[in-house]
C-alpha cells in the first residue's frame, strides 16, 4: 500500500469569527439572528435596510416589526413548529414599503442548536422571489391565451361542421319529392341540432357557468341511482352491469354535477364497447379522508399516444366521419376533469390488465356537522 493511501485527510481550517462575519455581512440576502421568541440579535446590512430605521429604544427589535400585520399569526405559528420540529420550514410574505413597491419573499427559517444540540437561536432568511413570480404569472398568462386561441378555434370549427350539416340537410329537404325521404333528412337535422345542443351545454359547464342548481346529494345514493335507472339501456346494448360497493361515509356533491360526471363516464364506456362487454363500477372508501368511485370497460383499452390527451377540450379518439351516435366533440371528459377539480378530487385514467380501460376518481370525505 502506498504511503499517499495511509496518509490521513488534512483536517479542515478553523475559520475565525471575523470570516463569519464577513460572510453574514455580504451575504446577498437579509439575515436575522433571533432568539426563540422572534427577538432580533443580530442583523446583516441587507437585513438593516429590510428592518427599517429602529426609533424605539425601549425594546428589541422583533421580526413583527419587518413583517406586516397580515402575516404575524403565519410567523408566530412557524416559531412554534420551528422550536417543537427543529426542522427548517418556508413561507411566503409580501412586504410593501413605504412609497415603495410590494415585494415577494420567500421567508427561511433554520435552527440554530449549542454544542449539546439544545435550540439556542433562530436564523431567518428573506429570498426576494418577485421577479421569479412575476415570470411564472407572465408564462401562465401566455398559456391561458394560448389555451383559449385553442379552445375558440376547436369551437368554430365544430360548430362550423354542425351550421353546414344543417344547411345542406334543409336545402336537400327543400327539394325532395316525398314525404318519407323529407322526414329521413329532417331527422338527420334533428340529430345535428341535437349535437349543437350538447355541446352547449358541455361548453357550459365547463367554463363553469351553469349554476342553475345548488342542491346536494349522497354519491352513494347517486350512484346506486343512476345505475338502477340505466341497467335495462346498458343490458340493450349487450352490456352487462357489475356494481361492487360498500358502505362510506355521507359525501355530499352537487346533483346536477355528479350526475354529469357519471353520465359522460358511462357514454364514454358505452362507446368503447360496440359489441358488448362488462361495465364494472366500483365505490369503496380511499383512506380516512377521502372516497373512490371508479368506472371500468372491457373496451380495448386507450393507447399510450392518447392517454395523455385524453382529458385535453375537443380531444377525441372517434373520427368525424362516423355515426351520428359515435361522433362526439371531445368534450365529455374535459368536463368531467373539471367538475371533479371543481369538487377537489381527482380523475386519473389507466388500462386494465384484462382489457379495458378505468377512470378513478378520488373525493374527499366531508362529514355533516
Amino acid at each position: 500500500m502506498s504511503a499517499s493511501m495511509t496518509k490521513p485527510a488534512t483536517a479542515p481550517a478553523k475559520l475565525d469569527a471575523a470570516f463569519f462575519r464577513r460572510l453574514f455581512d455580504s451575504a446577498g440576502l437579509p439575515i436575522f439572528a433571533c432568539d426563540l421568541e422572534g427577538n432580533i440579535l443580530a442583523c446583516n446590512p441587507l437585513g438593516e435596510n429590510l428592518l427599517g430605521t429602529w426609533q424605539d429604544d425601549s425594546r428589541r427589535p422583533n421580526l413583527r416589526d419587518v413583517l406586516p400585520k397580515d402575516h404575524h399569526r403565519d410567523l408566530a405559528g412557524n416559531f412554534k413548529t420551528l422550536v417543537e420540529t427543529r426542522e427548517p420550514l418556508e413561507f411566503r410574505a409580501r412586504i410593501s414599503p413605504k412609497g415603495g413597491e410590494a415585494t415577494e419573499y420567500a421567508v427561511w427559517f433554520t435552527p440554530v442548536c449549542d454544542d449539546r444540540d439544545r435550540l439556542e437561536h433562530i436564523c431567518v432568511w428573506f429570498h426576494d422571489i418577485t421577479a421569479r413570480l412575476q415570470l411564472r404569472r407572465g408564462m401562465r398568462k401566455r398559456e391561458r391565451l394560448t389555451t383559449l386561441g385553442v379552445l375558440a378555434g376547436s369551437v368554430a370549427h365544430h360548430y362550423n361542421n354542425l351550421l353546414c350539416s344543417i344547411t345542406t340537410s334543409l336545402e336537400f329537404a327543400l327539394n325532395m319529392n316525398t314525404m318519407a325521404a323529407m322526414r329521413r333528412v329532417l331527422r338527420r337535422t334533428a340529430d345535428a341540432v341535437g349535437r349543437t345542443t350538447q355541446l352547449t351545454q358541455q361548453l357550459l359547464a365547463f367554463a363553469q357557468a351553469d349554476y342553475r342548481t345548488r342542491d346536494l346529494a349522497d354519491l352513494t345514493e347517486t350512484v346506486l341511482r343512476y345505475f338502477d335507472r340505466c341497467e335495462a339501456r346498458l343490458a340493450e346494448r349487450g352490456i352487462k352491469l357489475d356494481v361492487k360497493w360498500e358502505r362510506i361515509p355521507f359525501v355530499p356533491l352537487p346533483r346536477e354535477q355528479i350526475n354529469l360526471v357519471i353520465d359522460n363516464l358511462v357514454r364514454n364506456a358505452i362507446e368503447a364497447m360496440p359489441k358488448g362487454g362488462v361495465l364494472t363500477v366500483n365505490l369503496h372508501r380511499h383512506d380516512e379522508g377521502s372516497v373512490v368511485f371508479a368506472i371500468a370497460d372491457s373496451g380495448p383499452g386507450i393507447s399510450p399516444d392518447d392517454m395523455e390527451h385524453l382529458f385535453e377540450p375537443f380531444f377525441t379518439t372517434k373520427s368525424e366521419l362516423g355515426t351520428s351516435e359515435a361522433r362526439g366533440a371531445g368534450m365529455g371528459l374535459a368536463v368531467v376533469h373539471g367538475l371533479i377539480g371543481e369538487m377537489h378530487g381527482s380523475i386519473s385514467v389507466s388500462n386494465v390488465p384484462t382489457g379495458g380501460a378505468r377512470f378513478e376518481i378520488v373525493l374527499p370525505i366531508i362529514l355533516s356537522q
